[in-house]
């Protein structure tokens, strides 16, 4: 059940700045305002809460801060958007913030630190769908390996300025999770693994991770954030084929690694949604967040 709380809601905070018009190293770039929503608890807390940081999806194209349900994508109605899980976690106590960031049409910069390993090799199949439903040419896996950074780096960005401003938002900075759906989910993977932006654990909803990178991030030796991986049975193929594979590779590096498995569902799947163990998609997050958080 959702808590009926009342939630404080901060819109357009920015958190820094990065630069769009890149094409290929020769574009004349400008810089541009990152901003994440904020969504409190509006109650009086005794001590800091937990917080999440979660970004949208939408194949590195589409999709916005404040909303990227798609009502038409799946089968089965529309997914819940992360702003909507910002807003119910933080019903619940969770000091929760929605991320924006730079997306294909912006042509981001992809920046000096990269983090994927095999740039050539990133999965292509949603990402071409996505470009052909909005008219725009084939890319290719380079191509949308500079775009994927750009995404990662902004992620990571938003999550430290979190908690670099722990006081102003009343954080736990040691009760940091990140996650996000989809393209999202991606991002707050590759930001907690591979930029190491210090947290407690990811919620990724059908995201993924490529096997290379966790070999290259992960090691038995370093303690890592735990990961509660959602995925649907109907979900796009790489995600899904990709999810128990993934999940025991970090397990074998000392991830706790758990995959929820949302059931006679796609891609586009909703809070309410039942997973494999009989609860929603809403309350395997919740129960990750207890484990994490103690709340």
């Amino acid at each position: 059940m959702t808590s009926t709380n009342p939630v404080r809601i901060l819109r357009n905070i920015p958190y820094g700045e990065a630069r769009i018009g890149y094409a290929g190293g020769a574009g004349a770039m400008r810089a541009v305002t990152l901003a994440f929503d904020a969504y409190l608890p509006a109650s009086p807390r005794s001590r800091p809460a937990p917080a999440l940081v979660m970004a949208f999806g939408g194949a590195f194209h589409r999709g916005r801060k404040e909303d990227d349900s798609f009502p038409t994508a799946g089968a089965y109605g529309p997914n819940t958007a992360v702003a909507e899980y910002c807003r119910r976690f933080a019903a619940e106590g969770f000091a929760c913030f929605s991320v924006d960031y730079r997306l294909a049409p912006d042509d981001p910069d992809p920046g000096t630190t990269p983090v994927l390993g095999r740039p050539d090799a990133v999965p292509m199949s949603r990402i071409d769908e996505v470009r052909a439903i909005m008219g725009l040419p084939p890319a290719t896996a380079r191509q949308m390996a500079d775009i994927m950074e750009a995404a990662i780096d902004d992620v990571a960005a938003a999550a430290r300025a979190v908690l670099d401003r722990a006081d102003e938002f009343g954080v736990d900075p040691a009760r940091l999770v990140l996650g996000g759906w989809s393209a999202g989910a991606r991002c707050a993977l590759y930001a907690a693994y591979a930029d190491r932006v210090p947290c407690v654990g990811v919620l990724a909803l059908s995201g993924t991770m490529m096997a290379d990178d966790i070999d290259r991030y992960l090691s038995p030796s370093r303690p890592q954030p735990a990961l509660q991986l959602v995925v649907a049975d109907g979900d796009v193929g790489y995600v899904r084929d990709g999810a128990d594979p993934m999940a025991a590779a970090m397990r074998q590096r000392g991830c706790d690694a758990r995959v929820a498995w949302v059931t006679g569902r796609d891609h586009w799947y909703a809070a309410e949604a039942i997973t494999d163990s009989g609860a929603t998609v809403q309350a395997v997050l919740r129960e990750a967040l207890r484990r994490w958080t103690g709340v």
